[in-house]
């Protein structure tokens, strides 16, 4: 399918919310079709290139702002970019568009004795990780205490987009299937704890930098 794209300097993942400024031609456009028609592909990128992978995201709500508006897009699916370079939507249109092919979720059993213990090793991480990384990873304790209940999907993949890692990183995650995403967010979570409680003991020496 052709989706018309919108790039950002960070990812976005399906089952997560997230707000960024439309304008011009793609708002237009957008406003143009029926609600449940309002698709764009938010993809990592600038206009001189574009990640290989992004999320097929619905519009679903507008605040105006300026000359645009500041959407709120909910991320539904994953896909793969199949033609690069990124070409025009149409003569004289100031945004770009792309085929993708879609990227869907492994069925995957979450009753299941493998899956059940992924969770709660993602689980586990992600509250230890909480207190020890603070503002390096962007959730609060009321948003993780309802992750803890929520589907599977939603538990990775929001805590794949608050991981302060590299952008790069973030679209490699994004490519790997659900299973396998899981316990890669896990072991950052704790690999990152991890460092972080090694360098404690050093943390006074921040003030003298220069001096190390």
């Amino acid at each position: 399918m052709r989706l018309p794209l919108l790039l950002t300097d960070d990812v976005h993942f399906p089952c997560t919310r997230v707000r960024l400024q439309l304008a011009g031609a793609l708002l237009c456009d957008l406003l143009l079709r029926p609600p449940e028609e309002r698709w764009l592909g938010v993809v990592l990128g600038s206009p001189e290139g574009i990640g290989t992978a992004g999320t097929a995201s619905r519009l679903v709500e507008l605040e105006p702002d300026g000359d645009g508006a500041r959407a709120l897009l909910l991320g539904a699916h994953r896909f793969a970019v199949t033609d690069l370079p990124v070409e025009p939507a149409r003569a004289g249109a100031s945004y770009p568009t792309a085929l993708v092919r879609l990227l869907p979720e492994p069925s995957l059993d979450e009753s299941g004795h493998l899956l059940r213990k992924l969770r709660e090793q993602l689980a586990d991480r992600l509250e230890e990780a909480l207190p020890v990384l603070g503002d390096s990873i962007h959730m609060t304790p009321a948003t993780v205490q309802r992750l803890l209940d929520a589907p599977f999907e939603e538990l990775v993949n929001r805590t794949a987009a608050a991981l302060d890692v590299p952008p790069l990183r973030k679209v490699e995650l994004l490519t790997l299937p659900l299973f396998d995403r899981a316990v890669e967010v896990s072991g950052i979570l704790r690999s990152r704890t991890k460092l972080v409680e090694l360098l404690r003991p050093f943390r006074h020496l921040e003030t003298a930098a220069e001096l190390n």
